[in-house]
């Protein structure tokens, strides 16, 4: 065994996050890790880090137990982390960032770039990969930045690569290029833990896999000798129904976009000449590599970002002038993709996030006053309707898990049946049954005649869901696919900036 954990638990008051958890990675092997929200995943590898300690049970390190002062520590025994969310250094070149505070020094005193830039070719070399070193982190492309981040752990003697969600963000050919690089650092003995929520993927590249679910190991498997079903009943406890969308019926324009373009502080336009609609009836999905236009084609069709050129309409109505406000009150709803930051106050009560925009409606209000009980009737509705679980509705949202944040913030952006729904990363941060639950609202809303512009960094929840796949590359829009015609390899062609 190179690193794994015997009877480790974890309590949190009265939150028990990890319970008597049992699981062994060998050395030279993938071992995967898969659970919903809340089973004790990221407890786990806080601890595997040394981030966090066990109340009992013990971590294990080459078969012997131990206790780790740190993720300093852990790096010492070998042990590194590759977050969602990249480490990488902003302004910094990428062979800059690899030696970032293990610089080889020349005289004791400054950089030796000959040194470093060595380095980097042979752990290049050992890896199977090539990298541009003189780009600058902000110009990087994001399945690089992701090679980079494994690197940089080789680079400081890791031997045990723990990837959280390493594919969440990367086109298909890029997938299977990461997919390559693992399975050549596993045949040179690494040690690999994988988490992801992409069965397929754990099942493609993973030796073994171990299941949790609230907070304990349910199930340790070879990956040969199980199926993604399998997997999702272990993970959920049930047998989960597949989603799938019937033809859409597609009525009258609700979004028109016309030569829209949005540029930037420094003088440039990460959107250009953007034009399409999305019809009653339909949803249409924007898919792309993280970083080419998206977030700037969200900002001009909700009023966050100004339009530097082009025309927009809401129903018919211009509103490339309007407020985000002003356009909520002509039946725009907004999911954003940071419930955290944007979506929700996480400080303020569950009752409060799901009716708030709502609360002056008639039957609301009278006389100028908040009518709260009516309020807090309807609030209780809808999170009964949404299966929102909690405790009680006049706890902060933080005290819900993500998937039921989430499903607080849909049930508030879905009330009153708006016009459009602008859907950004629906399901980011969610568990599978969340997931099956949040592509269903958005079927039935579909199906009720709704509008739905959808924006997802994954394509087969786009698959799945899109009637109209609109691929953005660089800015600009490469090509619609429609439903039936979308094959996943075609669209990740474009996705990358290749001939459909």
């Amino acid at each position: 065994m190179r690193l794994g954990a015997r009877g480790v638990t974890r309590r949190f008051g009265a939150l028990v996050a990890n319970d008597s958890v049992d699981f062994s990675a060998m050395p030279g092997t993938i071992h995967a890790i898969v659970g919903g929200n809340g089973a004790g995943k990221s407890t786990l590898m806080r601890m595997l880090q040394g981030m966090d300690h066990p109340d009992a049970g013990t971590i294990l390190i080459d078969g012997e137990a131990a206790r780790l002062s740190g993720p300093s520590e852990a790096f010492g025994r070998g042990i590194g982390m590759v977050h969602q969310e990249f480490m990488l250094v902003p302004g910094l070149t990428l062979l800059e960032n690899l030696v970032l505070a293990r610089e080889p020094l020349k005289g004791g005193l400054l950089v030796d770039h000959a040194k470093a830039l060595e380095a980097a070719r042979a752990l290049e070399k050992q890896a199977g990969v090539i990298v541009d070193w003189t780009m600058l982190v902000d110009e990087t492309p994001v399945h690089v930045r992701q090679i980079v981040e494994i690197l940089r752990l080789l680079y400081r003697g890791a031997d045990v690569l723990i990837l959280d969600e390493p594919t969440a963000v990367l086109a298909p050919s890029q997938i299977r290029e990461l997919m390559v690089l693992l399975k050549r650092l596993k045949e040179e003995g690494r040690t690999i833990l994988f988490i992801s929520h992409k069965l397929d993927e754990v099942l493609a590249v993973s030796d073994d896999i171990t299941v949790m679910r609230t907070g304990k190991v349910v199930g340790s498997l070879k990956a040969a000798e199980t199926t993604k079903a399998k997997l999702a009943e272990l993970m959920i406890g049930e047998i989960l129904a597949e989603t799938t969308a019937r033809d859409s019926k597609p009525g009258a324009a609700v979004l028109s976009l016309r030569g829209v373009t949005v540029g930037d502080s420094r003088g440039q336009a990460p959107l250009r000449d953007a034009g399409f609609e999305v019809r009653k009836g339909e949803i249409v999905a924007i898919a792309g590599v993280a970083g080419n236009g998206q977030d700037e084609l969200i900002g001009a069709v909700t009023g966050l970002r100004p339009v530097s050129a082009g025309d927009i309409a809401l129903s018919g109505t211009a509103v490339a002038a309007l407020s985000l406000p002003a356009r909520r009150a002509l039946g725009l709803a907004y999911l954003s993709p940071d419930r955290a930051a944007e979506g929700l106050c996480l400080d303020a009560s569950i009752a409060d996030n799901v009716v708030v925009g709502h609360h002056r409606r008639p039957g609301f209000v009278s006389g100028g006053i908040l009518k709260l009980g009516a309020l807090a009737r309807h609030a209780e509705a809808l999170l009964d309707r949404y299966s929102v679980r909690r405790g009680s509705s006049v706890l902060p949202t933080s005290s819900l898990s993500g998937g039921n944040q989430q499903r607080v913030a849909i049930a508030r952006e879905l009330d009153g049946d708006p016009d459009l729904l602008v859907a950004c990363q629906p399901t980011r941060g969610v568990d599978i049954r969340g997931i099956a639950f949040i592509h269903q609202c958005l079927l039935d809303y579909r199906d009720k005649g709704g509008a739905v512009l959808l924006v997802s960094e994954e394509l087969d929840e786009i698959i799945t869901l899109a009637d109209r796949i609109i691929v953005i590359f660089n800015g600009e829009l490469r090509g619609e696919v429609r439903r039936g015609n979308s094959d996943i390899e075609q669209i990740g062609r474009m996705m990358l900036g290749e001939a459909a």
